[in-house]
């Protein structure tokens, strides 16, 4: 298997500014960093339960090769509509204010919003059998999707400030890069 690509991708998609970043990004710059690790920890949390339940139901697609295709298919279909959705977009960050909040409502938060994300688990859903059937241990990826979502979310509370004039200058730049990256793995997976 080529952990490269696997961890490529999972990183240009993690730091794509989505729900779970912008809430991140957010709550750093109201609450702090300290307070963000406990959103972080909700979210983190959601995300092996996604990451789990596809691995799961993979294994069950796994089984029925033209139902394989035909998801492989709108899988790569969905990821076209992400890379198209990024190259016109002109998104911007903004600053939101937030009040103190409890510790358990920051990860409940966090849980909440990743597990409720249809994003989420239609890229993992369409992403993950390809590097499952390299017969890699579903703990192993699972821990390596964390990791870059850890990461990718750290660099968020952070970055802060500067982060937000940063992406706000080269927003569109990032979206057009990882809309390409998108593509490539489009085509590499309706090709595979």
């Amino acid at each position: 298997m080529d952990y490269l690509l696997f961890i490529f991708t999972f990183a240009s998609v993690s730091l794509l500014p989505g729900l779970c970043m912008n809430l991140a990004f957010s709550l750093s710059l109201s609450l702090g960093y300290k307070n963000v690790l406990w959103m972080m920890f909700g979210e983190l949390f959601g995300l092996a339960i996604i990451v789990i339940c596809c691995a799961f139901g993979s294994n069950f697609i796994f089984q029925h090769p033209n139902l394989f295709k035909i998801f492989k298919i709108f899988g790569a279909l969905y990821l076209f509509w992400i890379a198209f959705n990024l190259i016109k977009s002109h998104t911007k960050i903004y600053e939101i204010k937030i009040t103190k909040k409890a510790k358990i409502s920051l990860v409940f938060q966090g849980f909440i919003t990743s597990i409720t994300n249809p994003k989420t688990w239609i890229f993992i859903l369409s992403i993950l059998p390809s590097f499952l059937r390299f017969h890699t241990s579903v703990l192993f990826l699972t821990s390596m999707i964390l990791l870059i979502e850890f990461c990718s979310l750290n660099l968020y509370a952070l970055g802060g400030s500067f982060f937000k004039i940063f992406m706000n200058k080269h927003l569109s730049k990032l979206n057009k890069i990882s809309a390409l990256c998108i593509i490539i793995l489009a085509i590499g997976i309706m090709l595979d």
